[in-house]
Formats: C-alpha cells, sequence, structure tokens
C-alpha cells in the first residue's frame, strides 16, 4: 500500500499536492501560498504576477506552431476551509495538512483536506510545468479568498480574463461539466435580549449548564446540504424548546459552526436552570436526545451531547430565551426547491453556519444560496419577514455573489467529452452545481469566455470527513492534457 501521496500517479500532480498541504493556506492567510506560486513561476522560468488581491497570474507560451491557438485560461483557487474533529490539536495557521492513502482515496488526519482546492491547483501546476505537453498559449490564475469574500474574483482585473476559454478547476464530480452555479446571499442576523429584571434574586437560585453538541457530520452547504444531515445550531435550538413546557432555563450564550458555508457540526449552548430541577432537566435532554441521534442515525451517527456544571453569568429572560430559540429553530435550513432542469440538483437551499454571543447580542451567520436570482431574493425576504416578527432581531444582507449560468453546447464542452470518454469509456453529464463558484465574476468581466466548471470527485468538503478519489485525479488529468493538446 502507498502511504505516501507523492508515490501516487500521476505524481506530478500528487507531488504538488503534497507541496500544497505542508503550506497553511485557509481563507484570510493564503501569504504563504501565494510565495510558494511565485517561487514555482520564477523555478520554471515563467512570467508571473501577483496583485493587491493576492492574485496570482502565470503565463506560459505557447508550444512551437500554435501560436495561434487560442488562449486557455486554467484557474483554482488558493484558499482551504479549516474543519477538524473535536479531539484535533491541529492548528491551521502553523501546521501542515496531513494527507492519508485510505485504498483509492485521501483523506486528512482529522482536518479537512484541502483538496478544495489544493487538487484543482496541482493540476495547473503539473500542466505548467510539464514541457512534453503541446498545448497553445496558457494562462494560470490562482485567487484568494474564495471561500469566504471571494475578494480575488471580485478583484481580478478584467484584462486578465480576456481569453477564449476558461477552466475552472474547483468542481468535485468526476464525470460532471458544470455550467452554471449557485448565487448565494450572506445573512446576518441579530438578536438583542433585554437586560434581565431582579438578575442577582433570579440567579441566586440557579446552576449554569454548558451544553456541548459535537461529532456532527457537518460538510459543504452546497455539495452536502440534500444529505438530510444534522445542524448543530438548529438541533441544539430544538433540543432546547422541547423542555421549555415543563422547565423555566435562562439562555446565557450560544456559539457554535466555524464557518457560514459549512453545515455546523458542533455548538456549545450555556443555560442556567434551578438547583432542584437540575438532574431532571439534565434526564429530560438526555431522553430527548437519543430521539434525534435515532433520527440522524445514517447521516450522524457519531453526535454526541456533553453537559458541564458551571457559574452563572450574564442572563436572558425566559421569555427572552424562548423566543430566540424559537428564532433560531425556524430560521430556513437545508434544500428549499429543486432544480427545475435537474431534479438531482438542489436549486435554492440556506444553511445556518454561525452563532455566537457577545454579551446580551446573539449573531447567527447565514448563507442562501440558488441558482436562480429570483429565488434566491425570496429566501431572503423569507428570513427578513421571520425576523420582522420581533422587535429583538434585525437583519442585514452583507455580501452577495450572483448566478453563473453558461451555454451547454461550445466547442470547448465538445472537446472535453470527447476526451472524456476516451479516457474512461463513459459520457460525460452536463449539469448544474448548488454551491458558489468564482466563475459568475470571471463572465461579468468577460460575456465572451466559453467558460466550463469541472476536477475529481472530492466528497464533504469543509469537514473533516474530506476525501479525494486518486483514480478521478488520474482521469480529470488526462482529460485536461489531451484536451489543451487539441484546442
Amino acid at each position: 500500500m502507498i502511504n505516501d501521496i507523492k508515490q501516487l500517479e500521476p505524481q506530478a500532480v500528487f507531488s504538488y499536492f503534497a507541496q500544497i498541504c505542508a503550506i497553511p493556506h485557509i481563507s484570510g492567510h493564503e501569504e504563504a501560498m501565494g510565495q510558494y506560486l511565485m517561487r514555482f513561476a520564477a523555478t520554471h522560468n515563467l512570467p508571473a504576477t501577483q496583485d493587491e488581491a493576492g492574485n496570482v497570474i502565470i503565463e506560459k507560451k505557447a508550444t512551437a506552431g500554435r501560436e495561434d491557438h487560442p488562449l486557455v485560461i486554467l484557474q483554482g483557487h488558493q484558499d482551504m476551509v479549516p474543519a477538524k474533529r473535536p479531539d484535533s490539536t491541529h492548528n491551521f495557521l502553523t501546521d501542515p495538512i496531513c494527507p492519508v492513502v485510505r485504498g483509492h482515496l485521501i483523506y486528512a488526519d482529522g482536518t479537512s483536506l484541502g483538496a478544495d482546492d489544493g487538487i484543482g491547483m496541482a493540476m495547473i501546476l503539473a500542466l505548467l510545468a510539464d514541457d512534453t505537453l503541446q498545448h497553445g498559449p496558457l494562462r494560470a490564475i490562482f485567487t484568494t479568498a474564495e471561500e469566504t469574500s471571494m475578494k480575488g474574483a471580485c478583484n481580478l482585473s478584467a484584462a486578465s480574463l480576456q481569453g477564449k476559454y476558461l477552466l475552472n478547476l474547483d468542481s468535485e464530480e468526476d464525470g460532471y461539466l458544470f455550467i452554471a452555479s449557485a448565487g448565494s446571499q450572506d445573512l446576518q442576523v441579530i438578536f438583542t435580549a433585554d437586560p434581565l429584571s431582579a438578575p442577582q434574586e433570579i440567579s441566586n437560585n440557579l446552576v449554569s449548564l454548558k451544553l456541548h453538541l459535537t461529532a456532527l457530520s457537518g460538510g459543504h452547504s452546497g455539495t452536502d446540504i440534500h444529505l438530510g444531515r444534522a445542524n448543530a445550531i438548529t438541533l441544539m435550538a430544538s433540543l432546547l424548546l422541547s423542555q421549555s413546557a415543563e422547565f423555566d432555563f435562562y439562555l446565557e450564550s450560544a456559539h457554535g459552526g466555524t464557518v457560514r458555508n459549512a453545515i455546523a457540526n458542533q455548538a456549545t449552548f450555556c443555560l442556567a436552570v434551578a438547583q432542584d430541577e437540575l438532574e431532571a432537566f439534565k434526564q429530560a435532554l438526555l431522553i430527548e436526545f437519543a430521539r434525534f441521534k435515532l433520527l440522524y442515525q445514517d447521516t450522524d451517527p457519531h453526535m454526541r451531547l456533553e453537559m458541564v456544571q458551571a457559574e452563572p453569568t450574564a442572563l436572558f429572560s425566559f421569555a427572552d430565551t424562548i423566543e430566540c430559540l424559537s428564532l433560531i429553530e425556524n430560521l430556513p435550513c437545508g434544500p428549499v426547491r429543486p432544480f427545475s432542469e435537474d431534479k438531482s440538483v438542489v436549486e435554492t437551499s440556506c444553511n445556518v453556519g454561525i452563532i455566537a454571543t457577545q454579551d446580551n447580542v446573539i449573531t447567527i451567520s447565514l448563507m442562501a444560496r440558488s441558482l436562480n436570482d429570483f429565488a434566491l431574493d425570496l429566501i431572503s425576504d423569507k428570513v427578513a419577514s421571520l425576523c420582522y416578527l420581533s422587535d429583538k432581531t434585525e437583519v442585514e444582507s452583507p455580501h452577495r455573489e450572483g448566478c453563473w449560468q453558461s451555454p451547454a453546447n461550445t466547442p470547448l464542452i465538445a472537446t472535453l467529452k470527447k476526451h472524456y470518454h476516451a479516457v474512461t469509456g463513459r459520457e460525460m453529464k452536463v449539469t448544474a452545481l448548488h454551491a458558489g463558484l468564482e466563475t459568475a465574476a470571471f463572465v461579468a468581466k468577460n460575456p465572451n469566455l466559453q467558460l466550463v466548471s469541472l476536477g475529481p470527485t472530492v466528497n464533504h468538503p469543509h469537514s473533516a470527513d474530506e476525501h479525494c478519489d486518486i483514480l478521478a485525479v488520474q482521469t480529470c488529468y488526462e482529460t485536461l492534457r489531451r484536451t489543451l493538446a487539441e484546442i
């Protein structure tokens, strides 16, 4: 069995992927990755530039006799989503990702792998370094902050996108060509509780309980949203509300999730309950949690609930506690509509990604996605309408990314499909992706681009279960090589 990924085929691709894994590069901290890409270009005598947004652009001249072929842009993003198991001590700012080979799959050791989009970057670097490849003019673009703000794509110069073809290598399903991707709307729901009346008198009779809900499967809020996985934030709200008819309790704080575009796989809620009801309250929570475990036994078999006693701090009133938890429970979370042209694809969804507390203010970060701009408006309006029911709640919409759709029949698509069939004997499917890609920003700057997105299979990105299919990398890379040799 091969344990060193640098020994996997194609060795050029996996050698670069190993180097990428060794460099910390979570969103917002891509400086070392940018330096690595610039060194790569210098080593291979390829002209390169880096703009103010951190985007790295590398040029490669056409092989002799192909100078008149159209420019092909190869594009991936530098950053990755940090996700790890509860028992992991990994520091994403300093520690390398440790790839582990299991059969025909590559995982990481307790963290997200970063194959989204490290494997796309690795394939681009291998193509740039291959002096045996016959090709027309090539341009490689490595953008920044794709997983958070898409800062790199939004600030990329229009001049860098003046070409005929663009291959985005950031999708994650072997055998699929994506010609449409979802737009997204960030939503911030802000709940402000009133100061608790007679806090000292009430708190003297209370004990504080810290609830840790951990080890849920999580995953990508686009590509995994249809899998029916539990969301730790909304599940915790439902768990507590199930006890509101029998017990009085007072919320102190709520924290959970890591990024808005990942299904929350952990949450910690602190609350206070009467001393003489503590044991009954805990027992009732465990009974209800057992029902949730049974409900999600197929998707989240390892979820667990821990309860730790603590000292009471600032408390919400019981009314504010119930109002806040009810708001959380009723926020849209999961698929909303299927795509009319392909029912196997989600058109519209919403994810409750992060919850945080500061003093008496709880902030909930959501990401709505849709392949239809109007449907994206509707889901955003639904969140706003729900918030209008409470005078303690406000909603903000800090950032929006547009949808993307390109023609399904182009010479580029025909060439990719032909060579994929030659490599695998299978037909490529042309469809839409319920996840955000940078392609919408690219087409806005050059509407004449023939643009598609493809990539090898990467399952459960944005989670500690992320893994990449080695055989699919081989298939994708060979398809790319043959396509570049023809167009």
